[in-house]
C-alpha cells in the first residue's frame, strides 16, 4: 500500500512496508514509528538545507 509518510521506520520508496495497518479516526496510521534522530544530527542537516536553499535563490 502507498505511504506519504517518509519520516515512518516502516515507508519504503513511497510504499508502507506492513501486511496491514489500522487508521485512527483522523485517518492516521496507527502503527507509525517515527525514529529519534540525534538533535546535533537534525541541526545539521536543517543548516545545510538552509544554505543549500539560499545558494539556489541567489543564482
Amino acid at each position: 500500500m502507498k505511504c506519504e509518510n517518509y519520516l515512518c521506520i516502516y515507508e519504503l520508496d513511497g510504499d508502507c512496508t506492513l501486511k496491514e495497518i489500522s487508521l485512527n479516526i483522523t485517518g492516521t496510521c496507527e502503527e507509525c514509528i517515527y525514529p529519534s534522530i540525534n538533535r546535533g544530527y537534525l541541526q545539521m542537516a536543517k543548516e545545510s538545507l538552509l544554505t543549500e536553499l539560499e545558494l539556489r535563490d541567489n543564482e
